[in-house]
């Protein structure tokens, strides 16, 4: 009878395991607006890889702002665009359901995260505070 590993040694393919996977938000997760983040506690579901590598229009720029610790800079190949749905917060306020979008790089981790669209409620709410 054929024993099962641990789940750390299995190793799947890059975009396989980036789609396969959730994750949880250890500490708080800046936005790109600076007001809000994604909630410590909370799980990142439904994560999908939607743009690798020379697909990705900001690569260049990825690569000159994130280097390595050793000065090197990181491969075109080693980036991934990706999307998934989050709770976000300012603090005060708390909504589910709001799509993130990221990039992430094995070397550096994931970067700029932005909400791309927040839920019915955030977004009905955000065009009534902008009308006052």
């Amino acid at each position: 009878m054929d024993t099962l590993k641990p789940a750390e040694e299995f190793i799947l393919p890059q975009d396989l395991s980036a789609m396969a996977k959730t994750f949880f938000v250890q500490t708080e997760r800046p936005l790109r607006d600076g007001e809000w983040f994604i909630k410590k506690g909370s799980t990142v579901t439904g994560v999908k890889v939607i743009a690798s590598g020379d697909k990705i229009r900001d690569v260049q720029r990825l690569i000159e702002t994130y280097q390595l610790p050793n000065d090197k800079k990181t491969e075109v190949g080693d980036w991934l665009k990706c999307r998934g749905t989050a709770t976000v917060t300012n603090g005060d306020e708390t909504f589910s359901d709001c799509e993130i979008h990221w990039y992430q790089c094995v070397n550096v981790g994931k970067v700029e995260f932005k909400v791309k669209r927040w839920g019915d409620k955030v977004e009905s709410q955000i065009h009534r505070q902008a009308r006052s």
